[in-house]
């Protein structure tokens, strides 16, 4: 039993000595400046199954609130983008706007990406694709630029924020 303690101690000081020479930077030295950000899904957004008082949004939603998040999702195609704002959902949609109005496909779990101040006036061409987005999350029925009205919004706060998946 002693070898053993011993033996232990001597392979966890190696490790310790050979990594102390290594540049590691913890989580929060890599960009101080910038709030690390949760992993969101959008299976996480409403609670299932879907109840008598229609979608209702799960605690762990709720908790993020203002909060900086990391989400996953496809950019919605749109006949007539708005500037500044695009809408990402869990799964591909091609919202015909023109010929079926309000009535479209579009899930329930959808966000409203607001793209940073400096792109506000510009029009987000549709990339197909999974895109891997960060931004702070902001909760409430408000109506839109495009004129839908949305629950869950994403602000982005710089442009590296918004890149296609590779």
């Amino acid at each position: 039993m002693i070898k053993k303690i011993s033996c232990s101690a001597w392979i966890l000081s190696v490790l310790l000595i050979g990594c102390a020479g290594n540049s590691i930077k913890a989580p929060e030295q890599v960009k101080p400046d910038v709030p690390l950000s949760t992993e969101l899904s959008f299976r996480e957004f409403y609670k299932s199954p879907v109840g008598p008082l229609g979608l209702e949004p799960t605690q762990k939603l709720l908790s993020l609130k203002g909060k900086r998040v990391h989400l996953q999702g496809y950019m919605v195609v749109e006949e007539e983008p708005t500037a500044g704002l695009f809408m990402l959902s869990p799964l591909p949609v091609n919202i015909p706007e023109k010929e079926d109005g309000p009535s479209d496909y579009l899930p329930g779990s959808t966000v409203f990406v607001h793209m940073p101040k400096a792109d506000v006036e510009k029009v987000l061409a549709h990339r197909p694709g999974l895109w891997d987005l960060e931004g702070t999350l902001e909760l409430g029925a408000k109506e839109e630029a495009n004129g839908r009205i949305s629950y869950v919004r994403l602000l982005i706060d710089e442009e590296e924020s918004v890149q296609p998946k590779k």
